[in-house]
């Protein structure tokens, strides 16, 4: 599998709720080839042009497809992370559908929210309501052992979305 990287919409999240000062991330989902790299940019300098950008519209507007089952049973978020004494860690979030997970995630919010469980500030989900909230919404933390100083400071968390423990030196989301 191929990754590139790119800006993600966690991003930010996940270097405020994680406290990294550097974070990097990348994504299997984004057309990564030589060819893509390539033709991406001139299509999108293509499409900054008002009729050519409306002819485009237009034609993916009719582009129809035909319902079918999802690929999977599980979506699945995953982060390592690394201290310096060089104990690691791997860490899995299990969801149901996507969507479906993330529609729960902004009800229950909004339900905590209502019910006074929030404070005031601006803040991510998962900073605000911790792992909870991912539990609560039928997710499920599958991890692997368990350091003795995982309350520590790690030093190099890499994955996607991520929720772990500790404060790490270096975010990499792949």
């Amino acid at each position: 599998m191929t990754t590139a990287s790119i800006p993600l919409g966690e991003l930010v999240a996940a270097q405020r709720a994680s406290a990294a000062p550097s974070v990097v991330s990348a994504s299997s989902e984004v057309p990564s080839s030589p060819a893509a790299r390539v033709v991406l940019p001139l299509a999108s300098a293509l499409l900054k042009v008002g009729p050519l950008r409306d002819l485009a519209r237009r034609r993916l507007a009719r582009v129809s497809f035909a319902d079918r089952p999802g690929p999977r049973e599980h979506s699945w978020g995953r982060a390592d992370v690394h201290w310096s004494d060089g104990t690691s860690r791997t860490g899995w979030l299990r969801t149901g559908d996507a969507s479906t997970f993330t529609t729960a995630v902004l009800s229950e919010v909004a339900r905590r929210v209502l019910d006074g469980k929030g404070r005031p500030g601006a803040y991510t989900p998962a900073a605000l309501f911790g792992a909870s909230l991912a539990e609560a919404c039928g997710g499920q933390f599958l991890l692997d052992g368990q350091p003795d100083h995982l309350d520590g400071q790690p030093d190099h968390l890499d994955g996607q979305h991520d929720h772990v423990d500790g404060r790490p030196d270096h975010l990499e989301r792949g």
